[in-house]
């Protein structure tokens, strides 16, 4: 029986991951917070970093279910949220109709912010749409030799929060923004903790090397944690009193998700990885509004 026309939406809608863009947007969000404390700034640039962003983070998430579909890592014994194409919901056409409009967007919406800025960051775009296959694709693919982490506190982190600055202030000197990215990417890795140990049995078996294979399960906790505080302390330029005090739900958060993490076993995580990305979202919002009340 064909799927109902709200069953292939759901389909659709699920191939681009929605709890990993707030995830994607945080970063972005950091540098429009940060650039508004010094001064106005021009909304057209703030929305097109935005779309640039959800666009980037849904190709990479569909590139990276495309690339794992056809190494085979994704199998019946895989415990992440579903995979519409390695299910054969959705067919591998489909799937790749859906990456190019996603890239399209993440074109189109660069092209438009590069005109309005300078035409340099275009070696910028193509890091990005390099490191997009590059994840778990390619001759190196980063995911399957430990090196996921690292990606992600680089494009998660660094780039986008980095550049996000320079297209809004022309400088990337302040060294508060290179605190605010590192906590940011700090925070986005632990998205990607939660998956790897959740999925380290399947990932082990296909010959994907995540650095929760390499060092085993009971590692993922503490790197939870270390992570955690990490993305905390990193906030050091912007504390203030009650900017330490607004950070306590976040600090609860994190405890009780590496609590979760200790605990929950295979499908179980799944929430714990939805809750990751909240987090990571929240800290985000948390920012701005502790660099509102520094002022």
């Amino acid at each position: 029986m064909a799927p109902s026309a709200s069953s292939r939406c759901q389909l659709w809608l699920g191939l681009t991951r929605p709890r990993t863009l707030f995830s994607g947007l945080s970063s972005v969000l950091v540098a429009l917070f940060y650039a508004g404390s010094l001064g106005a700034i021009e909304w057209v640039k703030g929305l097109l970093l935005i779309l640039v962003a959800v666009s980037a983070q849904i190709a990479s998430n569909i590139a990276n279910d495309l690339i794992d579909y056809k190494k085979g890592a994704d199998t019946d014994e895989r415990k992440g949220p579903l995979r519409p194409l390695s299910k054969g919901l959705l067919t591998e056409r489909e799937v790749k109709q859906a990456l190019y409009i996603s890239l399209a967007a993440l074109l189109i919406s660069g092209i438009s912010l590069i005109a309005l800025s300078s035409w340099w960051l275009l070696f910028i775009g193509g890091f990005i749409s390099i490191g997009i296959f590059a994840y778990s694709g390619g001759p190196y693919p980063l995911s399957y030799h430990g090196l996921g982490d690292v990606a992600v506190l680089v494009f998660f982190g660094w780039i986008p929060t980095l550049t996000s600055f320079y297209i809004l202030r022309g400088t990337v000197s302040d060294s508060t923004i290179w605190h605010l990215a590192t906590a940011i990417g700090l925070a986005s890795v632990n998205i990607l903790v939660v998956n790897n140990y959740r999925d380290v049995e399947e990932d082990r078996k296909a010959g994907k090397q995540t650095l929760i294979v390499r060092m085993g399960k009971d590692f993922a906790p503490r790197l939870y944690l270390t992570l955690g505080l990490l993305s905390i302390g990193f906030l050091y330029p912007i504390f203030s009193f009650w900017g330490m005090l607004l950070l306590l739900p976040y600090v609860f958060l994190i405890s009780h998700a590496h609590r979760s993490l200790q605990r929950a076993e295979g499908e179980e995580l799944n929430k714990t990885l939805g809750e990751t990305a909240r987090n990571v979202f929240l800290l985000a919002i948390l920012i701005g509004v502790m660099l509102l009340i520094r002022k």
